[in-house]
């Protein structure tokens, strides 16, 4: 294995390193106290890197302590130095010995950390395959369900029994669509599957406005320049829809609902302004224990599917203000694709 064997290496050489210097006080006694130096400061170094078992650590702290205590003590038998010179040994040794618990520390901390990091990332693919597999598990009895609540609503003789069935399909059409949108939220959280190519943002915001307007009376505002990015066109498409579904479902009609991209100096800025009943507003109790402000609860997927795409590509989603009526949603991207997994 290529990396052992350069710890090896290393270890040799730091070795080989410390026995040549303990030779050369032989020749020049006068060099011993950088050499003397020169060896702690070198094992201290190779110990951060290589964090030796405790075995291997303190077989080689007592030969170094040994070895250059013995040198020292020649040194100082010699006349050279005061005999107080050899409590540098000691002092050497807990100096490392303090150094290696703090290292044996941050060790234990980063394991621990990793721990927790690799758990959650277990967690969170535990709750996409959740997700996928219970959108997908739940399409084929839904799809059976709606057919055959048409096949019985055709059968029915009173109008009043077609209503009721009515209600059947459109409960269905809603679970549908949020299976459908459990898909796209799940997708999103997987950024190495994004198909990213050249994105024009300006082009991506008229497309969307084209397509709702027939659908809702608003009062459509466009700022929609040629704002270049790089990213997965459908999935910007996807949180696109989402804000603008989020938009509409707050507002009525005759309300404002405003599209804006732009370049900035970090990359490209996305915003969905509407002026309906406000962000906050449409999420908070009436405080009589009637149903929320907006009267329309959604399952508060769009949202999330919007912060997914943005994070997925690097960027981010936000509340950026709240005017006295509506709310301003932003989504920031970087203009290249962020890198690593």
């Amino acid at each position: 294995m290529p990396a052992e064997r350069g710890r090896r290496l290393l270890f040799a050489g730091w070795a080989l390193f410390a026995g040549c210097g303990q030779l050369l006080l032989l020749v020049e006694p006068a060099l011993e106290t950088l050499v003397f130096h020169l060896v702690w400061i070198s094992m201290s170094i190779v110990y951060g890197l290589q964090n030796w078992s405790p075995r291997r650590t303190a077989a080689v702290l007592a030969a170094v302590t040994l070895v250059t205590g013995a040198a020292l003590g020649r040194f100082v038998a010699q006349g050279h130095a005061e005999w107080d010179e050899l409590a540098e040994v000691p002092l050497m040794a807990l100096v490392f010995l303090s150094m290696v618990w703090h290292v044996r520390r941050r060790a234990a901390a980063l394991a621990q950390t990793q721990d927790l990091v690799e758990r959650e990332r277990r967690a969170q693919e535990v709750k996409e395959l959740f997700v996928r597999n219970c959108s997908h598990e739940m399409r084929t009895p839904i799809t059976v369900a709606r057919c055959y609540a048409e096949l019985v609503r055709g059968e029915l003789a009173t109008p009043e029994s077609r209503d009721d069935l009515d209600v059947v399909v459109d409960e269905l059409d809603k679970l549908a669509g949020l299976a459908g949108r459990l898909l796209v939220l799940a997708d999103a959280y997987e950024p190495a599957t994004f198909d990213r190519a050249p994105v024009d943002l300006g082009a991506l915001l008229r497309r969307t406005a084209q397509r709702w307007r027939p659908a809702s009376d608003r009062d459509w505002l466009l700022d929609a320049p040629s704002v270049p990015v790089h990213g997965d066109e459908s999935r910007l498409e996807a949180a696109l829809d989402a804000l603008v579904e989020n938009a509409l479902k707050f507002t009525t009609d005759g309300d404002t609902i405003a599209l804006r991209c732009r370049a900035t100096r970090d990359g490209a800025v996305l915003e969905v302004e509407d002026g309906g009943i406000g962000f906050a507003r449409s999420r908070a109790d009436d405080g009589s224990g009637h149903p929320r402000a907006s009267g329309r609860p959604g399952t508060g997927l769009g949202l999330a599917i919007a912060r997914a795409v943005a994070e997925g590509h690097g960027g981010g989603l936000s509340v950026v203000s709240e005017p006295p009526s509506g709310s301003l949603l932003r989504m920031t991207l970087p203009p290249h694709p962020p890198q690593g997994p």
